[in-house]
């Protein structure tokens, strides 16, 4: 079980854009359209059941984290200074949980891009050394792909509207986590949310990044992304409003 949690010595090694990590984007992706192809059946599921849908999605994430702090508290091998839940998608999943926990609609039309910024890049370039034999695998997939998942269910189950003006707060809110990350991260000599430099891994993939300042590189990574969710939100929005202007003329 030690060697479950803690990955001492790699056996089934995770290859980047090997089988295991491009079945791993496949299923993500595919789970993303098969939300979107089943938009009107998820939006007319019995309210009823919608609390208990999110309680379960709270579960799931929330007892995945707990899993992955225990194990690393339980073998003794925690630092704060590398694992505190201070990385972007930790962030955005915690946020994620609270909304899942309160219901405050506001607070998901702000998150709901978040929840996308950090894991949508992560789930292409992952920090992975091993697969199917290391907990750390599964942690991964969970926080990153069904986070993803769950929060693209939710703005169909519960008919959210997002606006310009709410991206526009994402945007400030993501900005504000990646200043405020930053000053702890200097403060702390740690590197949360990789203000301070970009994985190695990253850096030996693609040299050039070794010239650009990290904080460039994760904006603009920020910004491509923030834009593509707001197609998918346009996209709602737009049916939506076809939806609305059809009603009224029936």
């Amino acid at each position: 079980m030690r060697e479950f949690f803690l990955d001492e010595e790699i056996k089934i090694p995770f290859i980047l854009f090997g089988k295991t990590h491009i079945g791993c984007i496949i299923i993500g992706l595919t789970g993303l359209l098969l939300i979107y192809l089943l938009r009107n059946q998820i939006k007319k599921i019995d309210k009823k059941k919608h609390r208990l849908i999110k309680y379960t999605m709270f579960i799931i994430l929330f007892g995945n984290m707990a899993i992955y702090y225990g194990s690393y508290l339980y073998y003794g091998v925690y630092n704060w200074k590398v694992h505190l839940p201070l990385h972007f998608c930790f962030i955005a999943g915690i946020l994620f949980m609270i909304y899942l926990l309160t219901g405050k609609r506001k607070l998901y039309k702000i998150i709901f891009p978040l929840t996308f910024i950090g894991p949508l890049p992560a789930i292409f370039y992952p920090e992975l050394t091993s697969s199917f034999d290391h907990f750390l695998f599964y942690q991964y997939f969970i926080s990153h792909h069904l986070l993803m998942i769950f929060s693209y269910f939710i703005l169909y189950l519960e008919d959210f509207t997002i606006t310009l003006k709410d991206t526009i707060k994402t945007f400030i809110t993501a900005n504000l986590i990646f200043l405020i990350m930053s000053i702890f991260n200097m403060i702390f000599k740690t590197n949360y949310i990789m203000s301070g430099g970009l994985p190695n891994f990253l850096t030996e993939l693609y040299p050039f990044l070794n010239h650009i300042f990290p904080p460039i590189v994760l904006e603009t990574v920020g910004i491509i992304v923030l834009f593509l969710i707001s197609l998918l939100t346009h996209i709602k929005n737009k049916e939506d409003n076809l939806l609305k202007n059809k009603t009224k003329k029936d």
